[in-house]
């Protein structure tokens, strides 16, 4: 197993990473990413700090973050109104916390829905095959794909997943290799410019992601633009592009926008979602799996 990873352990070299990643932002030309860089990349940008600011400390004082930040409260107490609708966000008593608080949020995720998101590991793995090169993303039921490969052979995974390269690394018939970058520890996930240039020297035979939302006229969203950001990569560089995802991600709108649902190939979920989404899919070519929950 390969990896090159740096802990973001200081809040200074927090801020002095995302200050640069959004510079990196607004030299790219793909289209998802022009989104980013756009004049409202500076509203993003601090969400995306006020998020990874409380992943570190669970809950901080408003005032305090205003400080952090260099703005003033009316502009803190926008941003915290915006997240505060997407449900990322709780304020009490001019204090704010992230509503699924500071640890163990993989730990936490991997609980929910455990049973659906196995079956999902399951139907997914059977859908590789050997001498395939597979880029596999973060995430609880991204694992559930990964463990569910344990004893194939013949197999080569890139993964911005620290836990998922752990998982497999010592299967003798899967060759891993983790890209680099900065570790963000609540998820074990990779993300960053070293990241990006990693996952873009690379084509891949599958990518198999995850996303936090499903929704008919937002697409696919996920929980942070830096997550969006490298998933993209990963679709755009992979030859078939599968999303998994459990039934209570459909008719979700998360954070940050991904893609289409025309963008992907097959979705594997573990129950057929309402009528409307079948028809949808039906008329964008996406394929739907649903896996046999035992």
């Amino acid at each position: 197993m390969r990896h090159m990873c740096r802990n973001n352990v200081g809040l200074n070299d927090l801020l002095a990473n995302l200050a640069a990643y959004d510079a990196h932002l607004c030299n790219l030309q793909q289209p998802v990413l022009k989104e980013l860089a756009m004049p409202n990349s500076k509203t993003l940008w601090r969400q995306e700090t006020i998020l990874q600011i409380l992943r570190q400390k669970g809950a901080i004082n408003v005032r305090e973050l205003s400080t952090i930040l260099g703005v003033s409260g009316w502009t803190i107490r926008r941003d915290l109104s915006e997240l505060e609708k997407i449900q990322q966000i709780r304020r009490t008593h001019g204090r704010v916390e992230l509503i699924n608080g500071k640890a163990e949020q993989l730990e936490f995720d991997a609980q929910q829905n455990a049973e659906a998101k196995r079956a999902i590991g399951i139907a997914t793995a059977r859908l590789l095959k050997s001498h395939q090169v597979i880029v596999l993303g973060a995430g609880t039921t991204t694992t559930q794909v990964a463990l569910a490969l344990r004893g194939r052979t013949d197999i080569s995974i890139m993964t911005n997943a620290l836990n998922i390269a752990l998982e497999l690394s010592r299967e003798p018939g899967i060759r891993v290799t983790c890209a680099g970058g900065d570790v963000h520890g609540d998820y074990f996930t990779l993300t960053g410019p070293v990241t990006e240039r990693t996952l873009r020297a690379h084509y891949y035979d599958v990518a198999v992601v995850g996303v936090s939302g499903i929704d008919i006229a937002a697409g696919l969203t996920v929980n942070s633009h830096l997550n969006a950001v490298i998933i993209d990569v990963m679709l755009q560089h992979a030859n078939r592009k599968i999303v998994v995802a459990d039934s209570s991600k459909f008719g979700v709108i998360s954070y940050a926008s991904l893609a289409p649902l025309s963008s992907v190939d097959i979705i594997v979920t573990e129950r057929m979602p309402d009528r409307a989404f079948q028809e949808h899919l039906r008329a964008v070519s996406t394929e739907l799996v649903v896996a046999q929950q035992d």
